[in-house]
């Protein structure tokens, strides 16, 4: 997480451009140029070491000739030298260092020795690196273009990150035709330091940034890119069109950085987990930072069309079919004020056909009714030629009446240079525009499907209070057993006895071999060299690999996800009874899946895990075959996941002074409900001391916030009694990390009926002892004066006071590196 220096590389005071020999000398004088006549305000200093007047200006002979703090180095120089300028530039104090310089890992072993050095040094002295092999950074609001990039990019709200600088290149230059801003321009080259996942932190919490966009051929440190993006990506949308989708492409990606790509499919459940909209093509990224730049996200999927044209508005309707969906339907209020609006023959239905003879105020009239009409979350404004009105007059009507609707609308103009003018109007004035009604369609219902994604990432699941009995020592001795002998493979007795244990049903006859089942499944996992383990499930049986009906899900998993991942398959319809065929108990299938997830989360030996087939009889599922292949693990459970599991060694039973004994455990996504309940026993009294407000209930997105956490990124526990399964919450304590990851922010909330019997005591201990664990240096939290009871219980705890009389705050710091556990 740190992203303390990369708000002041950012937003540099002052900035150093180091460049030597004949070439990095012009990219030097690229960058000073770009600095000065883009309006930099503050202090730029060239540095020559060679001293040879490259960039044709006075420049100091090193980074230690320059009077005063440096914030940010840009590096322009052989990358041998790079190591040696790092250390002097850090010596000025600087925050970090864009490392133009080319020659890295992506030519070869003495490339990749070099960036090592580059590491060392900036890992020593704490300076960041964006680079190697890049063409720099820009950020508009601050007239910061600090790049050799042709012009700098126009202001805007969309941040756009890109390994390619060619790409950038690319976008820039398309985006001052479509007259787009950017509020960060970033070309992180090589990712020797500063990646995806920084990048994504950082602008995360910039009020000046609305959504991001990002070219990527790799990615680096996964489960702190996963943990990023999920955290972002609910309040900013993140868009990412990642190459390598073919063999041939992932290699040609791996020579281009020097890493590897990755397998495509996970890339694609990775990004659908994390709330990441992945596009195709790079007509379909620019596109979306289009869209995202000037305009709403639509609620829902009903398109309503409204055209000149008949046959284009049956193209869009296809369009619209080949996605599954139809256009809205339209309601008899909304059919009979277009009939009076319109005083013409029209369609009267959705596409609203208003006929080549419609004039611009008719066709402004059928958009504003559709458009205000509650059963449409979008509109498609269709245009082809007509001799009776210019299209810039209509484009003008729509530029004046658009900003009132309520939804989203597009617009197609079907024809050549006759329609420019009419598409130039509306790209000044934030709308969309396409030269086909397809192209339109397809950004409208890729805009639907990432708001619906990231609405079921945010679905509340139901809760299920039921605890997974599983025989974790059976399955760890056999286990254990397999790799110390040599037997990776286990035989099919000891794989069956292993997912026994974890209660997943398989037989042990030679007869359930031989039975015609109504159907087959497959349930498995496989350990991907970047992501983990895997979880697959689809149509089992011998023509599995043929129709190839699998879906993919990264543990851990809970009942929302596991249901997501079944319902994927073409096989789903069949669970669900069909014919003769008995339906399946979903509960049961998602456990299987949630068993699955948990037995590769407890044992990372497990490199390969298949179930094939699973037999379904008459609404009841069992394992037919099945084997387990083991391998020494990446990493200890559970850090070989890229997604945080529940963190059960945080659960510790804690006895009352009144002898009631009550569970202090972390909090779950299903505790949504149970945390409502909660707060609303709470006296008004109580909820203004945590809240500073009298908050009078829990919306849904602070539910979300305070149940759906990242374990990475956030301790939070809660006390429930009684302490058996369903169990009332009556008790909450956090501490959120802070973005540098070294510090976090405390708090604490206990019902009135149970306060003063320790408990809350016992939840703050508990997460201050967890915080070292997690490597905390600092707890802070801010309490009102009047809270006498939780500065009490501060006082005993050893936090230092700060107050601030004029506010009536008082903030509460502790030394965790000090903290003696014992003493908790």
């Amino acid at each position: 997480m740190g992203t303390q220096n990369l708000s002041r590389m950012f937003n540099p005071g002052s900035i150093a451009v180091i460049a030597s020999c004949e070439k990095q000398g012009q990219v030097g004088h690229t960058l000073i140029r770009n600095l000065i006549e883009g309006g930099f305000k503050g202090a730029v200093y060239p540095v020559d070491p060679d001293h040879s007047k490259v960039m044709n200006l006075p420049a100091a002979k090193n980074v230690h000739d320059i009077q005063g703090i440096v914030d940010l180095a840009v590096v322009a120089a052989p990358i041998g030298e790079v190591p040696r300028i790092i250390g002097a530039c850090a010596d000025k104090g600087a925050a970090g260092a864009v490392v133009i310089s080319g020659g890295g890992r992506e030519t070869g072993d003495q490339g990749s020795r070099l960036e090592q050095e580059i590491k060392a040094v900036a890992e020593q002295s704490g300076i960041r690196i964006i680079g190697p092999n890049c063409i720099g950074i820009a950020h508009p609001a601050l007239n910061l273009n600090a790049s050799h990039m042709p012009g700098c990019p126009s202001r805007g709200r969309v941040a756009f990150l890109s390994q390619s600088g060619s790409v950038c290149a690319s976008v820039m230059d398309l985006a001052e035709k479509e007259n787009l801003g950017f509020s960060h321009f970033v070309s992180l080259g090589s990712m020797l330091d500063v990646d995806f996942a920084d990048m994504i932190d950082y602008l995360g919490e910039e009020r000046g940034v609305d959504s991001i966009i990002m070219y990527m051929e790799n990615m680096t440190r996964i489960r702190h890119f996963m943990s990023a993006a999920r955290a972002v990506s609910r309040i900013k949308p993140i868009i990412c069109l990642k190459s390598g989708r073919s063999a041939a492409g992932a290699r040609a990606a791996s020579f281009h950085t020097g890493a590897l790509a990755g397998e495509d499919a996970v890339y694609d459940m990775a990004f659908e987990r994390a709330g990441i909209m992945r596009v195709d093509t790079f007509e379909q990224l620019f596109d979306f930072t289009r869209i995202l730049a000037k305009q709403q996200r639509p609620t829902g999927r009903r398109l309503a069309i409204v055209t000149n044209a008949g046959g284009p508005g049956v193209m869009a309707v296809d369009a619209l079919s080949s996605f599954g969906i139809d256009p809205a339907v339209l309601s008899v209020q909304t059919i009979e004020a277009l009939e009076t609006a319109l005083e013409k023959p029209w369609s009267r239905t959705n596409p609203v056909d208003v006929l080549t003879d419609a004039s611009c105020a008719q066709i402004g009239r059928a958009v504003s009714i559709a458009g205000q009409a509650p059963e449409v979350d979008g509109i498609l404004m269709i245009h082809a030629p007509v001799d009776h009105f210019a299209p810039a007059d209509l484009a003008q009507d729509l530029a004046e009446l658009l900003p009132s609707l309520h939804c989203p609308v597009l617009t197609a103009w079907l024809g050549g240079s006759s329609m420019d003018k009419a598409r130039q109007i509306l790209n000044e004035k934030e709308v969309l525009t396409y030269d086909t009604p397809e192209k339109a369609v397809r950004a409208f219902v890729g805009l639907y499907r990432h708001s619906r994604n990231i609405d079921m990432l945010n679905e509340i699941p139901v809760r299920r209070d039921i605890k997974l009995k599983i025989n974790h020592d059976q399955a760890g001795s056999i286990i254990e057993s397999g790799l110390k002998s040599g037997q990776l493979l286990l035989s099919e007795t000891d794989s069956k006895t292993v997912l026994e244990a974890y209660g997943i049903p398989v037989s042990r006859t030679e007869s359930a071999r031989t039975a015609v089942p109504d159907y087959e499944l497959y349930l498995g996992a496989q350990l991907d060299a970047q992501f983990g383990p895997v979880i697959k499930f689809g149509m089992g049986g011998a023509m599995s690999d043929i129709i190839q009906d699998t879906a993919l899900a990264l543990p851990p998993l809970n009942s929302a996800l596991a249901a997501r991942a079944i319902s994927s398959t073409k096989i789903a319809k069949v669970l669900k009874g069909y014919g003769q065929i008995k339906a399946v108990d979903q509960d049961l299938l998602e456990t299987l899946l949630i068993r699955i997830s948990r037995l590769v989360t407890d044992f990372p030996q497990i490199c390969e895990l298949t179930i094939n087939p699973v037999a379904v009889t008459n609404g009841e599922v069992m394992g037919i075959n099945a084997g387990i292949c083991l391998a020494s693990p990446p990493a200890a459970a559970p850090d070989h996941l890229i997604i945080s599991p529940y963190p059960a060694w945080q659960e510790q039973l804690y006895t009352t002074q009144e002898s009631e004994q009550v569970l202090i455990r972390p909090i779950k996504p299903e505790d949504a409900v149970p945390m409502q309940d909660f707060f609303e026993s709470l006296s008004s009294q109580t909820v203004y001391l945590r809240f500073f407000t009298p908050l009078k209930q829990l919306s849904k997105r602070m539910l979300i916030q305070l149940t759906q956490i990242d374990y990475d990124r956030e301790i939070a526990l809660v006390a429930t009694f009684p302490p058996q399964s369903g169990g009332k919450i009556i008790g909450s304590a956090r501490i959120i990390f802070t973005a540098n990851g070294t510090e976090g922010e405390f708090a604490i909330m206990l019902a009135d009926s149970w306060q003063g019997k320790g408990i809350g005591a016992a939840l703050l201990k508990s997460c201050l002892a967890f915080s070292k664990r997690y490597g905390l240096k600092r707890v802070f939290g801010v309490v009102l004066r009047e809270n006498k009871q939780m500065l009490r219980l501060a006082d005993k705890l050893g936090f230092k006071k700060v107050s601030t009389p004029a506010s009536g705050e008082i903030e509460l710091i502790i030394d965790i590196e000090k903290l003696d556990l014992y003493m908790l």
